[in-house]
């Protein structure tokens, strides 16, 4: 799949690597995407194990990777990817409603993930906002990533959570809250009545204290936490 000479002088468009061992799937994938002009199928691969290759010759932005794949799944392509020299977001796509493998592969990387009955929209919509670092999972799917979170912690992982919640000032914690919604930066900012420069400052900050990488996993941790989501602090 190419750009026209001119379509590409007008903007960069967002590459895409496709990674699913099921044919008609990827092959869906590449038809849908053919309609998003700022879109570029870069190239598809049939197993995890041919990952690693595949990013750094193509080099896409952002990599839609199958969770559960024959030989090489889709958590340990992320885990065995981390340390190459490349600047892909990882992107989960799961068939699986109460798939909670999904959550390793955020633990090892990956920048989020979205259900494989999502529709055309909210495909084309998830890629764009990995790519622009925005919320990295649809608000349908912010349900399932509570579910998963609640669902697999333990004890210990709960008391973690809340004791790395208090960490953060109000704003912070509002901010981190709201964020488990899917919500992106205009929305988070509309919301709290906050310019979205201050969402993206206030998310910096959550990271450096956290420790955390991307938005996903800041959903998470919170989600793991067990506070009510989307509720403004007093």
């Amino acid at each position: 799949m190419t750009t026209s000479p001119n379509r590409a002088a007008a903007y960069s468009p967002i590459r895409v690597l496709i990674v699913d061992d099921d044919a008609l799937s990827r092959g869906g994938l590449v038809a849908l995407l053919g309609y998003a002009p700022d879109i570029e199928v870069m190239g598809e691969r049939s197993d995890g194990i041919e990952v690693n290759a595949a990013l750094l010759e193509l080099r896409p932005d952002v990599a839609l990777l199958d969770v559960r794949m024959p030989r090489v799944d889709g958590v340990a392509a992320v885990q065995l990817a981390q340390g190459l020299p490349v600047s892909t977001r990882f992107l989960m796509m799961t068939a699986f409603d109460d798939d909670a493998k999904v959550l390793d592969a955020i633990a090892a990387g990956a920048t989020g993930f979205l259900l494989k009955d999502e529709g055309p929209e909210g495909i084309i919509a998830a890629i764009r906002n990995v790519a622009s670092g925005e919320a990295a999972f649809s608000g349908r799917s912010a349900g399932h990533l509570t579910r998963w979170v609640r669902e697999s912690s333990s004890a210990l992982a709960h008391r973690d959570a809340t004791e790395q919640m208090a960490l953060l000032t109000p704003r912070e914690r509002d901010i981190a809250l709201a964020l488990v919604t899917g919500a992106g930066d205009r929305e988070l900012a509309a919301t709290l009545h906050v310019a979205e420069s201050t969402i993206k400052s206030t998310l910096a900050a959550i990271h450096t204290k956290w420790g955390t990488k991307n938005r996903t996993q800041i959903a998470v941790l919170v989600a793991r936490s067990g506070l009510d989501l989307g509720r403004p602090s007093n």
